[in-house]
């Protein structure tokens, strides 16, 4: 089982991915947003930080990447799944199942980011209302 969760804050998003036998600390990487090389894309560079022996970075990599070009913010991916003797094929689904974690978690970045705008809309409204108010 692979169990995601994040903190965002104004201009980046710290997400904690860990699961199987014994959830640890693997490996962290950090995505920082930036304009393609090639256009008008959004890419990122990444720094990776492995503890030795572990491979969570083959997860915190790809999900860190996605998430900061996504958002366009800055993005701190740390990892820890552990599997016993884990073949090629699980660690590949580990990697397919912490992108599609990921991606809900976009999703609920989103309607959060969505909301939050809602509210600024609002007290915005509501601050002219009051100032047109007292000119009057």
């Amino acid at each position: 089982m692979i169990e995601i969760s994040s903190v965002v804050t104004g201009d980046g998003i710290s997400i904690t991915i860990t699961g199987g036998e014994k959830p640890h600390i693997g490996g962290v990487a950090l995505s920082v947003p930036r304009r393609s090389l090639g256009g008008e894309k959004v890419s990122c560079d990444t720094w990776v930080l492995p503890v030795p022996g572990h491979k969570d970075t083959e997860i915190a990599v790809p999900v860190a990447e996605m998430v900061s070009r996504e958002t366009g913010r800055t993005v701190a991916v740390t990892a820890g799944i552990h599997i016993d003797r884990a073949e090629e094929r699980e660690l590949r689904t580990l990697v397919e199942n912490s992108l599609a974690a990921a991606g809900l978690l976009l999703e609920q970045i989103g309607e959060l980011s969505e909301a939050q705008e809602d509210r600024q809309e609002e007290k915005e409204v509501r601050s002219d209302n009051e100032e047109n108010d007292d000119a009057q």
